[in-house]
């Protein structure tokens, strides 16, 4: 009885903890979209905050799973969102270039969106690919992944960092586009940053989340193409 209250709270401050960082992320999200301050170099940090506050929460299932074995928890959320750090900094890399390119062309000060429209294009069409089906696979199956990956010769500690290097991995490939779009007004809406997140969070961790990846990849194209349509 006392390990298994042990282990109950134990699983209860993980997800509380999980939960407590994921809020905190939407309160300094709200901060800086409120002060507008979209500043190249705290772009990064930007990409951090969104990880922290919309895609952390998402991975519980995984953390949840790795508790069991009582090592590497926090590591594999440090390895979680590192992953995703590392993705953002070539997704910043690329957006700065490309900002770079376009504030030379008149047309996108004359039409603010439509950069937005076509990232929504993209992002909607990558939700009928066969990459997106196999990566929201793996990313729905963090027990398949710790079966595959864990090899138990190993401490239990880098088992752990490996199992969720390659979990975040298969999230990165899943929600990339998506969480990409976000780049382009540096926060942009919360109501719309809300949206994203709630469809990728049923996406991955609801029972018929697969059934909501094409209508969501639509629904972006024809957001997308409506703001090009504005802008032209």
């Amino acid at each position: 009885m006392t390990i298994t209250a042990t282990r109950s709270q134990t699983g209860r401050t993980l997800t509380g903890g999980v939960v407590a960082l994921g809020a905190a992320g939407w309160v300094v999200m709200a901060a800086q979209h409120q002060g507008g301050h979209h500043h190249p170099a705290a772009t990064l940090t930007g990409w951090v905050v969104m990880v922290v506050a919309m895609m952390l929460p998402t991975a519980l299932p995984l953390f949840e799973l790795l508790r069991r074995f009582n090592q590497g928890i926090w590591l594999a959320m440090s390895v979680y969102v590192g992953v995703w750090t590392a993705a953002g900094a070539v997704l910043v890399s690329l957006n700065l270039a490309l900002s770079g390119r376009l504030e030379s062309w008149t047309w996108t000060w004359e039409h603010p969106h439509a950069p937005l429209g076509a990232a929504l294009m993209i992002a909607g069409a990558y939700q009928f690919s066969s990459w997106k089906d196999r990566c929201l696979t793996a990313c729905r199956s963090p027990r398949g992944i710790a079966m595959l990956h864990w090899r138990g010769v190993r401490p239990a500690w880098q088992e752990a960092a490996v199992v969720s290097g390659v979990y975040a991995a298969s999230c990165v490939g899943c929600c990339w586009l998506l969480m990409g779009t976000g780049l382009l007004t540096g926060a942009g809406s919360l109501a719309a940053m809300a949206v994203l997140a709630a469809v990728m969070a049923a996406e991955r961790l609801t029972r018929h989340g697969r059934l909501l990846v094409r209508p969501a990849g639509a629904a972006a194209v024809i957001i997308g193409a409506s703001l090009l349509l504005g802008a032209s």
